[in-house]
C-alpha cells in the first residue's frame, strides 16, 4: 500500500529552513507530535475541518502534518485574507477551529461566539464545539480565488494530495538531498503541492514569508538551494538581479501562469540551470501535467501528463482550428466535487478545465490561455498570451497583460496593459512597430495603459479581471 503524505512527513526524513531558523528532521516531527495532542485536546477527530489562515512559518507546517495525521481536514486560507474572506469560509466549511493571525483573532471571536480561534496558531486550552464531519477521504478544501464570484471550497482527496506531491518528486527526481525552496503563500495549492514533493522525497524545504529577490538569492545561496518553485513574474524579477548565480540550483519550476519559452530560455542562458514548467488548477490536487528537467523541446509546453492523468483536446471549443481546444483532464487527481454542491463530478468523468491548449505527437501540453479570456475581434480569435509573450521581448517593457476592449466595428480590440521599465516612453505606435514582424495585423495591440504595477494574486498570478478599464478607446494601429 502506498504510504500517504502525512507518513512519509513524520518518518523523521523531512527537514524544513523558514527565516526563524533550521528545524531538522526530528524537531519537525516533535513539533507535529506536540500540535496533534494540542488539536487533539481542542476536540478535532478524523473528519472534522480546520481553518488555516496562517504566514509561511514553521506553525502552518506543524499544523498542516498534524491535521492529516490526525485524519481531519485541512482548510487552507491565505494569510492576508480579510476578515469577510475568512469569514465566508467559516460559514461555508462549518469549521468550529480556525488558527488565524492574532491581530484577527479578537474580531472574528465577536462576530463567531460558537468557534474557537488560535492567535497565530498557539492553542488556547479551549475546546471547540461539535462541528460537521465531512467524508473520510477528504484531506483538503481548498477555496477557489473568486474570480468568477463567492469561492469554492474543492475537495481534495487523500489519495489525490499523495499522488500530486509523488508525481513531482518523481518527474523532477527529487531526493533527500535536494533543497526545494518557495516563496509562494503555503495556503495556494500549487505551493501545498511542492510542500508534499518535498515532503514525500524526504528533502529540505526552504520556505520564505514573501518574495523579495535579494532576500530570496541570499537565502537560495546560503541554504544550498538546487530547486526553485515560483511564477514567471518572480523568474522575470530574478533576472533583473546583477547575480543571480546560484551554484547547486539544477532547475525551476514555473506555474500558475503561462511563462513562455523566451523566459525559459533566457533564465538557462543567464544561469544554466534547466526551467520547467506544470500546469494544473484548484479542482486537481496537483500537476496535470509537467516537464522533467531533461525532456527535449520542453520550451513553451507545460511537458507531459503525469501519472495517474489522463488530458484531452475537446476540438469542438469553438476557438482556433481542429488541433486546439478545451483542455480536459480525467484520472484520480481530478475532486470529487465541490463542498455543498448539488452534484459531483463523478468517478472518472472528463473535468473541462476552462483551459485552451493543444497536445502534440510527441505528447507535449501547450497552452494558449483561458476560454474565457479570448479576444473576439472581426471574426478571428486573438490569444493574449501569445501577444502577451511577443511584448514581453520588448526592452522598454517590465511587466505587461493584454486583454479585450469592447469596440462597436470589430466587436472587440486588443488593449495591452504595460509596466514600463524606468525611463522608457511607449506609444501604441511604437508597440505595433515592434509586434509587427511577429503577429499578424489583426492581434496587433490597438490600445494601451501603463501603469506602475499590474494587478497580481498573492501567488503573483495576474487578476485580468483587476485590470484599469481605459479612459476611451485609442485610435487603430
Amino acid at each position: 500500500m502506498t504510504p500517504t503524505v502525512e507518513e512519509r512527513g513524520t518518518r523523521g526524513l523531512f527537514a524544513l529552513v523558514t527565516d526563524s531558523g533550521h528545524r531538522d528532521s526530528t524537531i519537525v516531527e516533535q513539533l507535529t507530535d506536540n500540535t496533534v495532542a494540542e488539536l487533539t485536546a481542542a476536540g478535532v477527530v478524523g473528519t472534522t475541518p480546520v481553518v488555516l489562515c496562517l504566514p509561511n512559518e514553521v506553525r502552518w507546517v506543524a499544523a498542516y502534518l498534524a491535521l492529516a495525521r490526525i485524519g481531519a481536514v485541512s482548510v487552507p486560507l491565505n494569510a492576508g485574507s480579510a476578515i469577510n474572506e475568512i469569514a465566508q469560509v467559516l460559514e461555508d466549511s462549518g469549521a468550529r477551529l480556525a488558527l488565524v493571525p492574532a491581530a484577527m483573532a479578537a474580531g472574528l471571536a465577536d462576530r463567531f461566539p460558537d468557534r474557537l480561534f488560535w492567535p497565530d496558531g498557539v492553542a488556547t486550552g479551549a475546546r471547540m464545539s461539535p462541528g460537521p464531519n465531512l467524508p473520510d477521504e477528504v484531506m483538503t478544501i481548498a477555496y477557489t480565488s473568486g474570480t468568477t464570484g463567492r469561492p469554492k471550497g474543492v475537495l481534495q482527496t487523500r489519495r489525490a494530495v499523495t499522488l500530486g506531491g509523488r508525481n513531482i518528486a518523481d518527474r523532477l527526481s527529487l531526493n533527500s538531498g535536494d533543497v526545494v525552496l518557495t516563496a509562494l503563500p503555503l495556503a495556494h495549492s500549487y505551493a501545498t503541492n511542492v510542500l508534499n514533493a518535498t515532503v514525500w522525497s524526504g528533502a529540505t524545504a526552504v520556505v520564505l514569508p514573501r518574495f523579495d529577490e535579494t532576500h530570496l538569492v541570499a537565502t537560495a545561496r546560503r541554504c544550498g538551494a538546487t530547486v526553485l518553485a515560483g511564477v514567471p513574474t518572480m523568474y522575470r524579477r530574478l533576472l533583473d538581479q546583477p547575480n543571480v548565480s546560484l551554484p547547486r540550483l539544477r532547475c525551476v519550476v514555473s506555474a500558475g501562469q503561462s511563462a513562455g519559452a523566451d523566459l525559459a530560455t533566457q533564465w538557462e542562458r543567464s544561469t544554466g540551470t534547466a526551467f520547467v514548467e506544470g500546469w494544473g488548477m484548484t479542482e486537481l490536487a496537483g500537476f496535470a501535467a509537467l516537464a522533467a528537467p531533461d525532456l527535449p523541446g520542453r520550451h513553451g509546453t507545460v511537458g507531459t501528463a503525469v501519472s495517474g492523468v489522463r488530458v484531452q483536446v475537446d476540438t469542438g471549443a469553438p476557438f482556433g482550428d481542429a488541433r486546439t481546444g478545451e483542455l480536459c483532464v480525467a484520472g484520480p487527481l481530478v475532486t470529487p466535487g465541490h463542498l455543498n454542491a448539488a452534484r459531483p463530478i463523478a468517478d472518472g468523468a472528463w473535468l473541462r478545465t476552462g483551459d485552451l491548449g493543444s497536445i502534440g505527437a510527441d505528447g507535449l501540453v501547450r497552452i494558449l490561455g483561458r476560454a474565457k479570456d479570448v479576444v473576439l475581434s472581426g471574426g478571428f480569435s486573438i490569444y493574449p498570451a501569445e501577444v502577451e509573450r511577443v511584448l514581453a521581448r520588448h526592452p522598454d517593457v517590465e511587466d505587461v497583460a493584454v486583454a479585450g476592449l469592447p469596440d462597436p466595428v470589430r466587436g472587440e480590440i486588443t488593449c495591452a496593459w504595460i509596466v514600463p521599465r524606468a525611463g522608457a516612453r511607449l506609444t501604441v505606435a511604437r508597440i505595433v512597430e515592434f509586434c509587427r514582424p511577429h503577429l499578424a495585423t489583426y492581434k496587433m495591440p490597438r490600445q494601451i495603459v501603463v501603469l506602475p504595477e499590474l494587478p497580481l494574486s498573492a501567488t503573483g498570478k495576474l487578476l485580468r479581471r483587476d485590470l484599469p478599464t481605459p479612459p476611451a478607446a485609442g485610435a487603430p494601429a
